[in-house]
């Protein structure tokens, strides 16, 4: 994993900061480019100069304004083919390390799961498999709110439902609604309906997010903290710190004191536990399990971070705890040409089973992958069931199926090829081997920023560079037959690990 040790030294002469790396484009000559120089402020020469001391490096130039562009040794680059080929399932495997607990999707127990939670259903199981690839112990973990206004909510629907009377001004309806309702009993009040009709809808989500290839380790109930007493005894825990105060009937949490723009309810002069104090005690339990804490929830939650930080701070865990939060934009759902409303309570919505129905688990997950999750994802139905080169998974997948057919026809199996043959590996392999080698680096950045639309986007570019060499280049049959062999070994092993990183399957046929 050259590009890694070439990162890692980069960073150590940057002063152990970030430092970018990117594979030049064909016009630009050079394996790796960096603007370590400009960025920092380093001296581009001396920069140079520590550079061209590695083992792997052939040399290196400073270009334009500071980028300094890097050489590689012919004998690097195909030694990490060859590496590739003897343990194809294994690259990049446990170069890291760590403890790390994901929540996502965690919906409420009211409606079927939207396309929007199949978003964040993906991003973060895309996440939690890079993050064990890397060698992160993960777990996932589902957090159900059943209690509060929506649960109420959804009592009182399935209550009037069942009684003959119309669903509340705010209630839930649609068919689903009427559904669950058909089966229960009169006798049932509103409290029970909204039990029963949360257990039946939660068990929905899940068979739906397995059919998605998102499964969980564990499902953590609102209800069992209070039950617990861990909403009271984080409470307690912020009172004898001295961060809580009396106001207006309330007990209010000093969140300002750590940058929130105002201080937050707890309890209610009711005496009842705010949302904000249940997520307090939820993430105070979530401390003490484990060493990081990464919440995907959609753009609504943006307000509720100031004040979850804040708590995370107050309670003492900034200092030895990491909580990440990966907020995700809304999904806009396209048929014919027009959007559709995706509206819980009116039923006018289109369901995350819907789409995984119309155009596949494989084709949902990867389109929903293509974009950075703080970016608005317009979702093309009719793109995704294409069978062509337009369709984005349809084109990875092809890559891959295209290799296996190669070495059908050269009868050759991908586990006979020799590892020892890439060092006959040439020029006209280079743009292809350093897409290859690129898969440690974008996995690293994809955790490092929880971003995995980079993974989408490593794959369609190395797609591209495959199909380029493969209409351009003779493969079974030529002189170096057995090198090219090693390399597009290389290629649909990278392509096959990065499609099953992002949950999509690597056909062999198409």
């Amino acid at each position: 994993m050259y590009e890694i040790k070439v990162r890692d030294r980069l960073m150590e002469l940057a002063g152990n900061k970030d430092v970018r790396l990117d594979t030049p484009p064909d016009n630009i000559p050079g394996d790796l480019s960096t603007n370590a120089a400009m960025v920092y402020g380093l001296k581009p020469q001396e920069l140079v100069a520590e550079i061209e001391k590695m083992d792997s490096i052939e040399s290196a130039a400073v270009v334009g304004p500071g980028f300094i562009n890097i050489f590689l040794t012919d004998e690097t680059k195909n030694r990490e083919i060859g590496e590739i080929v003897k343990a194809p399932g294994d690259y990049a495997k446990g170069i890291a390390g760590g403890d790390i607990l994901f929540e996502m999707v965690s919906s409420n127990p009211t409606g079927p799961l939207h396309i929007g939670h199949g978003r964040g259903a993906a991003i973060g199981d895309a996440l939690a498999r890079m993050y064990e690839w890397l060698g992160y112990k993960v777990r996932r973990e589902y957090y159900v709110n059943d209690r509060g206004r929506q649960m109420d909510l959804l009592g009182e629907s399935i209550f009037n439902i069942i009684n003959g009377k119309a669903a509340p001004e705010q209630g839930y309806k649609g068919d689903y609604i009427k559904d669950i309702a058909a089966g229960f009993d009169p006798a049932l009040n509103a409290e029970e309906c909204a039990h029963k009709a949360s257990e039946i809808i939660l068990d929905t989500h899940f068979k739906v997010l397995k059919e998605f290839r998102v499964e969980y380790d564990s499902k953590f109930y609102e209800t069992d903290l209070i039950r617990a007493g861990k909403v009271e005894e984080t409470i307690d825990f912020l009172k004898k710190k001295g961060l809580t105060y009396k106001k207006d009937g309330a007990l209010w949490l000093k969140t300002t004191t750590y940058g929130d723009d105002r201080d937050r309810v707890l309890v209610k002069k009711n005496g009842e536990f705010t949302y904000f104090a249940s997520d307090c005690a939820y993430h105070k339990d979530k401390a003490q399990r484990h060493k990081e804490v990464i919440n995907i929830w959609g753009a609504d939650h943006h307000g509720y971070l100031d004040r979850l930080e804040a708590f995370w701070e107050a309670a003492g865990f900034k200092e030895n705890k990491r909580l990440n939060d990966v907020l995700y934009q809304l999904v806009n759902l396209k048929r014919a040409g027009e959007l559709i409303s995706m509206s819980t309570r009116e039923g006018e919505f289109v369901t995350l089973k819907e789409v995984i129905d119309e155009v596949g688990t494989d084709a949902a997950r990867f389109f929903l992958l293509m974009r950075n999750s703080d970016t608005p994802l317009d979702f093309d139905v009719e793109l995704a069931k294409e069978e062509n080169k337009r369709n984005p998974v349809y084109y990875v997948q092809y890559s891959h199926a295209r290799i296996s057919s190669v070495f059908k026809k050269a009868g050759v199996k991908p586990g006979e090829v020799d590892p020892s043959a890439a060092r006959q590996l040439g020029k006209e392999e280079d743009r292809l081997i350093k897409m290859v080698a690129h898969f440690p680096y974008i996995l690293s950045k994809c955790v490092q920023l929880n971003a995995p639309h980079l993974l989408t986007e490593y794959l369609r570019d190395t797609a591209t560079a495959f199909h380029k060499y493969y209409d351009t280049v003779k493969i079974v049959g030529s002189r170096k037959e057995r090198a090219r062999l090693a390399l597009i070994m290389a290629v649909k092993s990278v392509i096959k690990n990065g499609l099953e990183l992002v949950g999509v399957s690597a056909p062999d046929r198409m």
